[in-house]
């Protein structure tokens, strides 16, 4: 009797415990991990903004009869970029190359006093054809944002002339005293970029941007008078919106 009385409670828990099992409840799966803006690729843009720039002539000749002048103002630029850059946990590092021009060349003028420091009814004038940089950017990145710095090698384009307060005639039609020099410097600055499209192959960034370049002083006009030869050099801030084309990774390039 006591055998039989234990082999049914043993068959009535085997019976019951698949039973129960299927009425347990399991845990919810755990819920999937974040994922977050991957901003490793290669990319180009187009950036445009304002840009504001002082210029310094300067006459190397000791004792030559002609001062140094500044002149200043301000334009509207534009230009390309591109870069390549790799992100390792929260830190984004690349490097960028961006060419830009203004709108009016970045044209400065100021009058100048009459003889005997320079001919009667003169005006200087400075211009600035065109910007390069070409430096490194570390960056910071929450998501689809990223705020970085930036900085390297600067070069630009300068020219000089003398104009008439009279006519505006500037340059070739006015003076024999043209001068230009490709000077070379250092920029540096920060910005943001902010992703607001993720493509199937492509993404788009929107983004704003600050820079300070300054290109050092050169030579731009030398003749067989020393006291007419003058270097020139510049120096300017400028702040660009930016739009931006990055691929996902390299695959592109496998």
């Amino acid at each position: 009797m006591k055998k039989f009385i234990l082999g049914s409670v043993g068959l009535v828990a085997l019976l019951a415990g698949p039973a129960m099992a299927a009425d347990m409840r399991l845990p919810p799966p755990p819920p999937p991990a974040p994922v977050y803006y991957d901003w490793t690729g290669a990319y180009i843009g187009f950036n445009a903004g304002g840009v504001w720039y002082d210029m310094t002539r300067h006459f190397p000749t000791p004792g030559g009869p002609s001062p140094d002048f500044n002149t200043s103002d301000s334009d509207g630029i534009f230009g390309f970029h591109a870069g390549a850059q790799w992100q390792w946990g929260a830190w984004v590092l690349g490097g960028e190359a961006a060419l830009s021009g203004c709108f009016r060349e970045c044209r400065s003028t100021t009058a100048l006093a009459g003889p005997p420091l320079f001919n009667p009814n003169n005006a200087g004038e400075h211009k600035i054809t065109n910007l390069f940089t070409a430096g490194g950017r570390l960056g910071y990145a929450w998501d689809r944002l990223m705020i970085f710095g930036t900085g390297g090698f600067a070069s630009a384009n300068l020219k000089g002339t003398y104009c008439s307060t009279l006519t505006g005639i500037c340059g070739p039609g006015f003076t024999d005293q043209n001068g230009q020099s490709r000077n070379n410097g250092w920029y540096a600055g920060g910005g943001f970029d902010y992703m607001v499209h993720k493509g199937p192959l492509v993404d788009v960034l929107l983004g704003v941007e600050y820079q300070h370049f300054d290109v050092g002083s050169k030579n731009a006009f030398f003749s067989n008078v020393p006291a007419n030869n003058y270097d020139l050099e510049a120096k300017g801030d400028l702040v660009r919106a930016r739009l931006t084309i990055k691929t996902q990774g390299y695959r592109w390039f496998y």
